[in-house]
């Protein structure tokens, strides 16, 4: 079952290397507005690129991508943001705020005082300072070049399609040349198998060479139920829930975790707000299985206390400690105090 179909449909028709008759018509029909779009996009590329760094209070790190989500920009700055944290550096969280579920996913993880979230990023890295923060991690930066940044990290999913159309014929939001100026490229993964990384890394050799490029791996992994205390591994046939960018790979992460299950995906457009009305149709259709979503969902879902008897959570981060080249521009950027982790 899906819903939130026609968004569902245009992932769909992006992701697709071989459309189908009824979507090439669409791609040559979108051909003329991705063309504006391009030109949009460049036009403002070459502005920013005349236009002289703005400061900012404290070191800012943006973390961000190419493409319209996906690219597990979420996980990977609770990677970044618990790394530092560990290292010593006080560490704010800027965030945007499109999407309640990453603003208190943030607020879980860091704590509120540590979350600055609205349109207006250059005075959310103001108040950081004024409170005391030494770092401004910045959710999706990448397009926001107002904000000056210490290091712009650049997020290429294994998984994306290898043609970057631009939007709306595609999901890119700038070609696949504005990852020059990114200082470090992760070139992130879901699963063991996901995605061509080989394809990718000759791709980004050729746009981006004096980047930085390397693997992080997304995985899955660690149970815990909508109260957050620990949870074992569900039993019996599952009722999967999400409302992400990439339900196939949530669902594909779960037979691996799960292979003896039957696995029933439910899947709404990203960001989705759950209802009441959606709620009690999940209930209709659990039939005594066990409901299985991600934290980004179960940050929403927590507020329907009648899914906690049924509701299993999964997580989803990177297991690894930031790669040494990354590592070490961190400690650079946050000071001295990042040099007992090296």
């Amino acid at each position: 079952m899906t819903t939130d179909q026609p968004r569902r449909w245009i992932r769909d028709f992006w992701a697709s290397a071989d459309p189908s008759p009824a979507g090439r018509l669409l791609g040559a029909a979108l051909a003329p507005p991705e063309l504006i779009f391009r030109l949009a996009v460049s036009a403002r590329s070459a502005w920013h690129n005349r236009a002289s760094e703005p400061a900012t209070a404290i070191p800012v790190v943006s973390v961000g991508n190419l493409t319209a989500g996906g690219t597990g920009k979420t996980p990977v700055v609770r990677w970044l943001g618990d790394w530092l944290r560990g290292a010593g550096t006080r560490t704010a969280i800027v965030t945007r705020g499109y999407g309640s579920d990453e603003r208190a996913l943030y607020r879980r993880w860091f704590g509120a005082g540590a979350v600055f979230s609205g349109r207006d990023r250059e005075g959310s890295v103001r108040a950081a300072a004024d409170l005391g923060f030494a770092l401004a991690l910045v959710d999706d930066g990448f397009q926001h070049r107002r904000l000056g940044r210490a290091l712009d990290i650049l997020l290429v999913a294994a998984e994306d399609p290898m043609r970057a159309r631009l939007m709306p014929r595609g999901p890119y939001r700038e070609p696949l040349s504005a990852a020059a100026r990114a200082t470090h490229i992760l070139l992130t993964r879901r699963g063991p198998r996901g995605g061509r990384r080989q394809a990718w890394r000759r791709n980004i050799s050729l746009v981006a060479p004096g980047v930085h490029l390397m693997d992080v791996d997304l995985v899955m992994g660690g149970w815990h139920d909508l109260r957050e205390e620990p949870a074992a591994s569900p039993r019996g046939d599952v009722l999967a829930l999400c409302s992400v960018a990439r339900p196939r790979s949530f669902l594909q992460g779960l037979r691996r975790l799960l292979p003896d299950a039957a696995i029933e995906l439910v899947a709404y457009a990203d960001h989705h707000p759950y209802s009441r009305r959606d709620v009690s149709a999940i209930l209709g259709r659990l039939g005594g299985r066990t409901l299985v979503c991600t934290e980004k969902d179960a940050v929403k879902l927590s507020a329907f206390p009648e899914l906690a008897p049924h509701c299993a959570v999964i997580g989803f981060g990177v297991a690894a400690e930031p790669p040494r080249p990354l590592r070490r521009a961190l400690e650079e950027v946050a000071g001295g105090s990042c040099a007992s982790r090296s």
